[in-house]
């Protein structure tokens, strides 16, 4: 019986042993401790990702956790406050990293070894079709020279600082890629039955693109006025990237048929203002006046077209070419007309800003962006009320605000003292090639058939 009891105890301690195992496992490595790093190679067999060969190496697609901030992201990469500085300074005319949104994307390019993981490609997705590469590969060792801003004023030192050499690192090669955007023709046109929303709905049509005809309009008419029984065609670009809706595009051209008039809104490149520019079937631009403000809702003139101001940063009286719009950091910048944009860029002074040409007697420019707006770039068409950018305090700024600076024939001037609300026909030495293209433009919309 002895021997029984024991073999009885020993039995009952050795599955209170395995019992208590799994506990004392999980506490030893919990869930929390598994990271993004831990994550398998993106298609092993892929030759090249985001136009960088990656042949033989692993990329692995991370996120910026609820924590997490560049600097962090960073560290763990075993990247240096160097680089670090060097990669904030060349890539803020594309992003703002002070404000790095939680789930958004980045990615690592490595080679991985027995002995370990050595990063060579350091990804941050900026958009759908916008990523930012750092090839963290160089091995020459340069100067780290911090960057501090022309206009930035220093106190006078009064007594002498020996100078030190600057710090050695190895600078990241920095680079935007941007993926090819596929432009598709769309057409459409149906019988409004209830009202156009309900008929948008019914067709399965995006509603967003009734803001786009508006905006063709300019004013001139509003769909919101069509009733049973009118009719809608209009011919539309559609943007993608390998099939993956991106946004909608300009309007090539839209017609409203009522049974009293005809609205038509006809964009057409005027040899005589040497841009694109909606006309109607007169031949007449479709073009009352420039928005008062670059901003879409909200916001206060903080500073107006001065030429003997005393400038805030620089603390001199420097003549003031602009506007300022003050409003909250992320506002959305519109374009005051239609026209083509000329510049979407970065400099020292005026930061992030677009300039846009809308004939050829005005320009307006758009200082201090956080960032453009999707699809803005040089030789790009916008609208009337298109968003292209948002606020943001990016160059010689002392706060969150856009400079709105207007020109007239090459020379700065103030806005609010223009009359801009003449409407104007386009010159009769083109208007018979317009006419030409107008019937052009009729045959492509009444052949599409209506749903």
């Amino acid at each position: 019986m002895p021997k029984q009891l024991v073999l009885i105890i020993l039995l009952v301690l050795s599955l209170a042993a395995c019992t208590n195992q799994p506990k004392q496992a999980q506490r030893a490595l919990p869930q929390s401790t598994m990271t993004p790093a831990d994550a398998a190679c993106i298609n092993p067999e892929v030759v090249t990702f985001l136009g960088v060969e990656v042949d033989g190496l692993c990329v692995k697609e991370k996120q910026f956790g609820r924590k997490d901030n560049l600097q962090r992201v960073f560290k763990n990469l075993k990247l240096d406050k160097y680089q670090y500085e060097q990669f904030l300074q060349e890539t803020k005319e594309y992003i703002d990293f002070t404000s790095t949104k939680t789930r958004q994307k980045y990615f690592t390019i490595t080679n991985e070894t027995d002995s370990g993981s050595i990063l060579h490609y350091f990804i941050v997705k900026v958009s759908d079709h916008e990523y930012i590469i750092a090839n963290c590969t160089d091995t020459t060792m340069v100067p780290f020279v911090k960057v501090v801003d022309d206009g930035a004023t220093k106190k006078k030192k009064s007594k002498k600082v020996k100078q030190k050499a600057p710090p050695m690192y190895r600078p990241l090669q920095i680079s935007l890629y941007e993926k090819n955007i596929d432009t598709t023709v769309v057409a459409f046109a149906a019988v409004i039955d209830k009202s156009v929303y309900k008929s948008f709905k019914e067709k399965k049509m995006d509603a967003r693109i009734i803001e786009q005809l508006n905006k063709a309009f300019n004013g001139a008419y509003t769909l919101n006025k069509m009733h049973k029984g009118d009719t809608l065609q209009f011919i539309y670009h559609q943007l993608s990237i390998n099939g993956q809706f991106l946004s909608h595009g300009h309007v090539e051209a839209v017609v409203v048929k009522t049974k009293k008039r005809r609205w038509y809104a006809i964009d057409y490149f005027s040899e005589q203002d040497s841009s694109y520019q909606y006309l109607d079937d007169k031949g007449k631009y479709i073009k009352t006046a420039f928005l008062k403000s670059p901003l879409q809702k909200g916001g206060r003139i903080a500073s107006r077209y001065n030429l003997k101001r005393l400038h805030p940063v620089l603390q001199v009286e420097k003549a003031h070419l602009g506007t300022d719009f003050a409003a909250p950091h992320g506002t959305p910048i519109v374009a005051t007309a239609s026209g083509i944009v000329t510049a979407a860029q970065f400099t020292q002074n005026n930061g992030n800003y677009v300039k846009i040409r809308h004939d050829k007697q005005y320009e307006t420019q758009y200082l201090h962006m956080s960032r453009f707006a999707k699809g803005i770039r040089s030789d790009v068409r916008v609208q009337q009320g298109q968003v292209i950018g948002y606020v943001g305090s990016t160059g010689l700024s002392t706060g969150p605000h856009v400079c709105y600076r207007f020109w007239k024939r090459g020379v700065q001037v103030d806005p609010l003292k223009e009359k801009l609300n003449t409407v104007q026909q386009i010159g009769q030495s083109n208007l018979e090639q317009f006419r030409k293209h107008l019937q052009s433009i009729q045959q492509q919309l009444d052949r599409i058939p209506l749903v």
